[in-house]
């Protein structure tokens, strides 16, 4: 099985990745965790998502200040709640930076998302979450620089259509949101369009290279192979159901997770990601609809 990369603990909830990334992890709901990243250099931060509970915004931005870190700018990797919901919490950024889609997909596919959050998460009154939305679109391959260094920001859909990645070359650390997490999800996307950023994805970072996911620790590049493999199993098989009649329902039922990964694999997901696992049947479902569509 492909070990995590170790990350050095900072304080509660902050680990370095390297020297100009560190990661914050935040809760998730069901258990399991969503992540934040700050590229820093000397005095100046970009931080990447901004978690979903406001209590883990507020310490991420509190550890950031105790660090000595201004807060120079947001990049929401994508238009998820659980990546954008502490966007109003960054009241001294004037830069909230995305993919130009971001924004509009915001405003309808998750038009509801902060309504949800507030019972889910039962929150107080004054933590509801006003969406907030991006104010700046960046395009694939520009550059954010942040004291002496700069990251590539790259357009890599497949989650969904307005991912982005973060590559900082010098120290071979790529900041992925969930184009990369413990078990693939393209069920607001497209599995080849994932499966195309994912080889993208190695090619950049190689084999060595540390990669933060959305969700889960930080892997080595070695696993987007493991991650291709899954994704490409899951619409061989689901091409077996769209080709034989039978129905969206019958493939979700019928193609199992385990099926589908390794054994090794499957044991880690189950036991410690297990938050995750509905991830599997909605990606089925969303195979069968574009394998079917392309039938048609």
């Amino acid at each position: 099985m492909f070990a995590s990369v170790k990350t050095a603990p900072l304080r509660p909830g902050l680990a370095a990745v390297s020297n100009s990334v560190s990661v914050f992890d935040g809760k998730y709901p069901g258990g399991g965790n969503v992540t934040a990243a700050v590229f820093h250099s000397g005095k100046e931060a970009f931080v990447f998502d901004s978690l979903l509970y406001p209590d883990d915004t507020h310490a991420l931005l509190q550890e950031a200040k105790k660090s000595g870190l201004g807060v120079k700018g947001l990049i929401n990797t994508h238009w998820h709640i659980d990546h954008t919901a502490g966007n109003q919490l960054f009241h001294d950024t004037q830069h909230i930076i995305s993919h130009s889609l971001c924004g509009g997909l915001m405003r309808t596919e998750g038009k509801d998302d902060p309504e949800w959050a507030f019972g889910r998460l039962k929150l107080e009154e004054k933590d509801r979450i006003r969406s907030t939305y991006p104010n700046e679109a960046v395009g694939d391959g520009s550059t954010l620089q942040v004291g002496s260094r700069e990251i590539e920001i790259i357009h890599a859909p497949g989650h969904t259509p307005d991912s982005i990645i973060g590559w900082e070359k010098e120290e071979g650390v790529l900041i992925a949101g969930d184009t990369v997490m413990e078990l693939p999800f393209f069920g607001y996307g497209d599995s080849q369009a994932l499966i195309e950023s994912l080889k993208k994805i190695r090619s950049i970072a190689g084999a060595r290279g540390k990669i933060v996911q959305g969700h889960g620790g930080v892997c080595a590049g070695e696993r987007i192979v493991d991650d291709i493999r899954y994704l490409e199993e899951v619409r061989r098989r689901t091409a077996e159901y769209v080709g034989s009649g039978k129905s969206a329902e019958q493939a979700s039922a019928g193609i199992k997770l385990e099926d589908c990964v390794t054994k090794a694999r499957f044991a880690l997901l189950s036991e410690r990601f297990g938050s995750l696992l509905w991830c599997h049947p909605s990606n089925v479902e969303r195979a069968f609809s574009e394998l079917a569509e392309k039938k048609a």
